[in-house]
């Protein structure tokens, strides 16, 4: 009907309208990225955009760990949805425990760090010290040692051409 004229609504209506809505939370992922943008008012009253970034990463964990988390809930939580309830969950970090048990084996059958293996030798006594530190340095001990290095030096002397 030509006659008839549509009413149009002001630019203030459409102000008030749009005054208490805050635009939807948007979740994006992108490359192994996970973009959160949330929209609130700080504390002018001034709406704010808040974006946050999450680095989206996969972990291997053990077969037995991922048996357990397809376990059904049971007891007051069987009818829960999937993830820790607030109500019967307290939620920590994530505690990873890696056992190395593998490497320790591999030191102690290492040779060279053998704990009733001798370090040191003595010459004089074949103790486990240094020869410095011999108690039977300067004794019948040790002069028997130096008369036995003397003739079998005097030995490979003699048969040498």
């Amino acid at each position: 009907m030509p006659g008839v004229e549509t009413i149009k609504s002001s630019w203030a209506d459409e102000v008030e309208l749009d005054y208490g809505g805050l635009p939807p939370t948007t979740e994006v992922v992108e490359n192994g990225h996970k973009y959160v943008t949330e929209y609130k008012y700080n504390k002018d009253d001034k709406k704010t955009k808040v974006v946050r970034t999450y680095k989206i990463s996969k972990q291997v964990v053990p077969k037995t760990v991922a048996k357990r988390r397809t376990w059904s809930k049971f007891g007051e939580s069987k009818n829960d949805k999937p993830g820790p309830n607030s109500q019967t969950t307290m939620v920590s970090e994530d505690i990873i425990m890696q056992f190395l048990n593998s490497k320790e084996d591999e030191k102690a059958n290492d040779p060279l760090l053998d704990p009733t293996k001798n370090i040191a030798k003595c010459r004089i006594c074949n103790g486990e010290h240094w020869s410095v530190n011999c108690p039977y340095k300067g004794t019948a001990m040790d002069t028997n040692l130096m008369e036995k290095k003397a003739a079998a030096a005097a030995s490979a002397a003699v048969d040498a051409p």
